[in-house]
């Protein structure tokens, strides 16, 4: 004798299956989708940090637009807090240290001073460098500075010339000459030999016509400051399952390029 069950119990009428079929499926997917929403928390901070260095690297090039590079006549120091010895590159450096009513250690803290209360400077990792370029009136870069001085260095542009530069983490914020922190990753291996601006790249910026470009070429006579943050940046959820794929800290470069009058080349008085 077969049994058979009532027609409402056969086709699930109260919906046990289906319930039993939801829950299984939401355990399998919800995982994934936590992950995911974790992962776009994760990458908005980054995109937040991103944007900070690039809007202090602003900061810094207009800052330094409107000095001049070159000026001898007063002592310098390396304190973001003296109006009366100013540095050229490490006064601008200074926008990128923290305000004194805000993130800095205490008040004698000679990197302190600055426009940057969102991310903070690792001496170890991190670095600011700042280029001077000046360009001729037939388009061609003559002149980088700083060729000399506390935290310049200089490298083998990738066209055989000489690229001059300054970084902070040359100086003693960094550990002094040689640190380039710049030329390194997050972890510590020397991965690039030159900053972002060249000689040779500023000279491509200025004379596109020169390397294949249809680009509208610069203005002749002119100086260029160029400003770059290299700065390591901590993931803030530091989620294992993420860290496995993507290094832990992670290099943010950003960069500014701005015109710079100071620099332009001067006329050569005539006899």
């Amino acid at each position: 004798m077969r049994l058979t069950l009532p027609v409402e119990y056969s086709r699930g009428k109260f919906g046990h299956g289906k319930r039993g079929q939801s829950f299984l499926e939401l355990a399998l997917v919800l995982p994934i989708l936590l992950l995911i929403l974790l992962g776009l928390i994760e990458v908005a901070f980054y995109i937040g940090r991103y944007l900070d260095a690039i809007d202090l690297t602003r900061e810094a090039s207009r800052f330094g637009s409107v000095r001049d590079p070159f000026d001898v006549t007063a002592p310098k120091d390396y304190n973001c807090t003296t109006v009366d010895a100013f540095d050229f590159y490490y006064d601008t450096a200074c926008i990128f240290s923290p305000p004194q009513t805000d993130a800095c250690i205490d008040a004698s803290d000679p990197f302190c001073n600055g426009l940057n209360p969102y991310i903070t400077l690792n001496p170890t990792f991190d670095d600011i460098v700042i280029s001077v370029f000046t360009v001729e009136g037939a388009n061609i870069v003559s002149d980088v500075h700083p060729q000399s001085g506390t935290g310049s260095q200089s490298a083998v542009d990738e066209g055989g010339k000489t690229t001059y530069f300054w970084a902070l983490s040359n100086t003693a914020w960094g550990g002094g000459a040689g640190t380039n922190n710049w030329s390194k990753n997050c972890q510590g291996t020397v991965t690039r030999t030159t900053p972002y601006y060249t000689l040779s790249r500023v000279q491509e910026i200025v004379n596109p016509a020169a390397y294949g470009s249809t680009r509208t070429a610069a203005p002749a006579s002119k100086g260029f400051l160029a400003v770059e943050v290299y700065y390591c940046y901590n993931q803030v959820l530091n989620l294992p399952i993420f860290t496995t794929f993507v290094p832990n800290p992670l290099m943010i470069h950003a960069y500014t390029i701005m015109p710079l009058p100071a620099a332009a080349p001067t006329p050569t008085p005539k006899p």
